[in-house]
């Protein structure tokens, strides 16, 4: 057993960059839940937030909650989904039914966020737990109940709640009745849903996301084929984006006219990018960054400011789908009036952040018969200059610059519209690690947040605040529970789901307390039985093109 003294030598050279650690200060636990010991500390330098700067953390309703076909709630696409016998692709993607069971452990939750001195609280509402049928003909109060009484308890600790009205999981009833997200009938069932989230909720909500990332939902999650249901065809990316665009503009509207001028709420449209970098100076890497970044965020941003998707996304689109002998473009039209509906309808841009790339013009492989968003851009992930042979996990990376580059390209292409970092974080994969010893996620973060507040301060962009994924441990699609985004532990292993704060909680206190960023590097070094570099920010790293969206 380590003694005191040497133990406070082990904690003062993983604090690396701190200094005058003054103290182990123990936090008040309840019955269920233990909280780490949390270390006040002095770092040699801090960056001031910006005046109005948010700061927060979010889960999502099928990665926290359980409770999975409890109390009238209905099955979701992704809960049938996961529950199919696979042996597939993704055969390893295991349904979340109890998960970390804040259905029924959400004050826990709360009381973490409280602790980590966090202003803002980022859930997901379930569809189906609401709307078991999908629509209004059928409420289930229990539902209605857990959701009244997390955002009260959210407010009683003086935390705003940001509610994300649909994250991967709607029901799987409206699926069959409308079709999806490939159809537009299901504008008006979510448009539906929408109203009632406003009519219930919304005397106590400010913040609003409407669908999360669907960019990337609709290249993935949307769309699997499901036995009897849905079988995907090809140019239903693009449907399901356009559709998804089209319910938000509804919801848009439907608020400003029944609920804006009482409620006094915000609506912002979110977008998931893997950002990229040209390989080159060349003019043709230059252009491939450009398509790649506009596909990701500009096929969400472009309609819902312009009232249009950018000219050269549809170029793009229509080039290819004339070289398929197509009569007419994979990507849908807007009507004018639904043009004319869309220009303005975010009040602010939700962007969801993690790592970057470098691209080159071209691709994986031969164009297919039958383009996707993926290959419609033109664009090749080729890496970066990090350590050669050192591949590592694409979570457990760190590219800070992102919070500079897109947000200035935001800013440029967007003007004037406040942009909000609604999820970035950093997944713990480590093979045999101290699961509460997170320190490299301080790092991270610091990093990360000096880049975004250096843009809101020295070059104009305004940033409404930054969004940490995620509070706790969440399951996590692929990687089920084995990766771990959260502040707060949660004991998957064990079976309690007791949570815990982690050691990087004493960094998220001093931001809350002292409104300021302690500068801290970026240090990874290799855990117990892992293949794992240490990455300096200064280092480019190296990216992949893989499943990005699955976090």
């Amino acid at each position: 057993m380590l003694s005191r003294g040497r133990f406070i030598l082990l904690i003062c050279a993983v604090l690396g960059p701190f200094k005058n650690v003054t103290s182990l200060v123990l936090e008040p636990s309840d019955q269920r839940s233990r909280t780490q010991p949390t270390l006040n500390f002095e770092a040699d330098e801090y960056v001031d937030l910006p005046d109005g700067f948010l700061l927060g953390a979010g889960t999502s309703a099928m990665q926290v909650e359980g409770a999975w076909n409890a109390d009238g709630k209905s099955e979701s696409v992704m809960d049938y989904f996961l529950h199919l016998d696979l042996n597939g692709t993704y055969a390893a993607m295991k349904p979340p039914d109890v998960a970390a069971n804040s259905y029924e452990r959400y004050k826990e939750d709360v009381a973490a966020a409280a602790a980590l001195k966090l202003q803002v609280y980022r859930f997901s509402v379930s569809w189906p737990r609401v709307l078991p049928k999908g629509d209004t003909s059928e409420i289930n109060q229990a539902g209605v109940d857990y959701y009244n009484n997390l955002i009260n308890e959210i407010i009683s600790h003086n935390i705003q709640p940001m509610i994300t009205m649909n994250h991967f999981d709607f029901p799987l009833v409206t699926m069959k009745k409308t079709g999806g997200w490939a159809d537009e009938r299901i504008v008006k069932a979510f448009t539906e849903y929408a109203d009632f989230l406003f009519k219930t909720f919304g005397d106590r909500v400010q913040l609003w996301t409407t669908i999360n990332e669907p960019n990337y939902y609709c290249m993935n999650f949307a769309l699997f084929d499901i036995p009897g249901v849905y079988k995907r065809q090809p140019g239903d990316d693009y449907k399901c984006v356009h559709h998804t665009i089209l319910a938000h503009m509804e919801t848009y509207r439907l608020y400003e006219q029944k609920y804006k001028a009482t409620q006094k709420g915000k609506i912002g449209a979110a977008a998931l990018t893997l950002w990229c970098r040209p390989n080159s100076t060349s003019y043709e890497d230059i252009q491939a960054a450009e398509r790649a970044n506009l596909f990701a965020l500009g096929s969400i941003y472009n309609p819902v400011v312009y009232g249009d998707y950018p000219a050269a996304l549809k170029d793009r689109v229509e080039y290819y789908s004339r070289k398929e002998g197509l009569t007419e473009s994979r990507l849908p039209k807007f009507t004018e009036e639904q043009k004319l509906r869309l220009k303005g309808s975010a009040d602010f841009l939700c962007f969801n952040a993690y790592m970057g790339t470098t691209v080159a013009d071209g691709t994986r492989a031969p164009h297919p018969d039958i383009g996707t968003m993926e290959s419609d851009r033109d664009a090749i992930e080729v890496g970066s200059n990090t350590q050669p042979g050192f591949f590592g996990d694409l979570f457990m990376r760190a590219n800070p610059w992102v919070l500079r580059e897109a947000p200035l390209w935001i800013r440029d292409n967007y003007p004037g519209v406040p942009l909000f970092i609604t999820e970035n974080g950093w997944g713990d994969e480590r093979v045999g690690a101290d699961p509460l010893d997170d320190w490299p996620r301080v790092g991270y973060h610091s990093q990360y947040l000096q880049q975004l507040i250096r843009v809101a301060k020295e070059d104009g962009v305004k940033v409404m605040g930054y969004l940490v994924w995620s509070l706790i441990d969440t399951y996590e699609w692929t990687s089920n529970y084995n990766r771990k985004f959260g502040l707060v532990h949660v004991d998957y292993e064990g079976g309690s789901l007791n949570r815990t704060l982690k050691k990087s909680a004493s960094f998220f206190q001093e931001i809350g307390t002292r409104k300021r960023v302690p500068k801290v590097p970026f240090t990874f070094v290799p855990g117990s039985g892992s293949e794992r570099i240490l990455v300096h920010p200064s280092l480019s790293v190296l990216f992949v093109i893989i499943l990005s969206w699955f976090h």
